[in-house]
């Protein structure tokens, strides 16, 4: 029985697996164009991330 992930943006199951899962550190979070939108969403840094391939695309090419 395998895992099955949880999109943190849009609650789908990521299927057959999350597109972007991660942690961010602390100084990418705080200097990066993606850290900020990251922090608009509501993650902080060092938080664990779960995104589906929709959504991981859209956060990267946003």
């Amino acid at each position: 029985m395998g895992y099955t992930a949880t999109c943190n943006k849009c609650d789908d199951k990521c299927t057959p697996a999350p597109g972007l899962l991660g942690q961010f550190s602390p100084q990418f979070f705080r200097t990066t164009e993606i850290g900020g939108r990251l922090a608009e969403m509501g993650y902080s840094e060092s938080t664990t991330i779960t995104l589906c391939g929709e959504c991981t695309y859209e956060l990267l090419m946003g």
